[in-house]
């Protein structure tokens, strides 16, 4: 796990919300807490939706909501004239971007020793951080993946000019 300190939070959330760089993320969960406290859970419902959206937005193996659809939803919870007193969003990578990084490092693990690849957004107290995890389904001590996902956070952040650390 890595922790990751945004020393600048307006940027941050713009490109959470309002930039499409981390759409293909999928959205796990969300606590809210304005005047009321809001926890939301990503799970798809597939009888929500269409046969035409399943297929357009690629859901019918999908476990969790995908950001794009879900990240509109969630703004609108905390936009307004007072900021949230804590917001925690945490999105988790798909399968493919997972077995893309595994492999792209000198890791002894392979997809199916993966849960997954998280990404632990938290607001509170007027401090934002992002903690990189991972779930294994097995014990490791190899962190070489560990490394590398969180190293590709940081670049992607920085690259979108959020200032980190």
């Amino acid at each position: 796990m890595q922790l990751i300190n945004i020393l600048d939070i307006k940027p941050f959330m713009q490109l959470l919300f309002q930039s499409n760089t981390l759409d293909k993320y999928q959205f796990v969960s969300a606590t809210i807490q304005t005047d009321m406290t809001y926890s939301l859970d990503g799970h798809i419902n597939h009888n929500f939706f269409t046969e035409e959206d399943i297929s357009t937005h690629e859901l019918t193996e999908a476990t969790y909501l995908p950001w794009f659809l879900a990240k509109e939803k969630v703004f609108l919870l905390i936009k307004g004239k007072t900021t949230p007193t804590q917001l925690k969003v945490v999105l988790r990578a798909s399968q493919e971007d997972t077995a893309s990084i595994l492999n792209s490092t000198k890791s002894s693990l392979n997809p199916n020793d993966i849960d997954g690849l998280f990404i632990n957004i938290a607001f509170q107290e007027n401090k934002l951080n992002v903690i990189c995890g991972i779930s294994y389904k097995i014990f490791t001590l190899d962190k070489n993946l560990e490394d590398e996902f969180s190293t590709s956070i940081v670049t992607l952040f920085k690259s979108n000019n959020i200032a980190c650390e």
